[in-house]
């Protein structure tokens, strides 16, 4: 037995009577949702490549630009100064004191900064 006679023996169906009109309500609804999509789209990838280039333009002038102050004399006399200075840096370790805390409730220890810089130049 042939598949189309099996198709043929078929009754035919037709569409609802508001089928039409749905569907094209339901094309024009999509084509609006996709010029949005696409406008979003382009304000994204527009803000995107406004950030990089403010990030390049801040880049270029800090690399290429010379800084106030580092062509006087007394900016080559720093430069010089840290070139002959040691950086030391301690780093300390408190696992063995937050360990020891826990069995005595009652202290309470309190981390300051001391300095804003991350090291001192000393020269020995």
């Amino acid at each position: 037995m042939d598949d189309t006679s099996l198709l043929r023996s078929l009754d035919t169906v037709g569409a609802p009577a508001d089928f039409e009109g749905r569907l094209m309500s339901e094309l024009a609804r999509r084509r609006a949702a996709l010029a949005s999509d696409r406008r979003t789209r382009t304000l994204r990838y527009s803000l995107a490549a406004a950030a990089a280039a403010v990030l390049a333009g801040f880049l270029t002038l800090n690399v290429f630009l010379p800084r106030r102050g580092d062509s006087s004399a007394s900016g080559d006399a720093s430069v010089a100064e840290l070139r002959n200075s040691l950086p030391i840096t301690e780093t300390k370790s408190y696992r063995n004191e937050v360990r020891s805390s826990s069995l005595e409730p009652r202290t309470v220890y309190i981390l300051e900064q001391v300095s804003d810089a991350p090291y001192k130049y000393i020269k020995y």
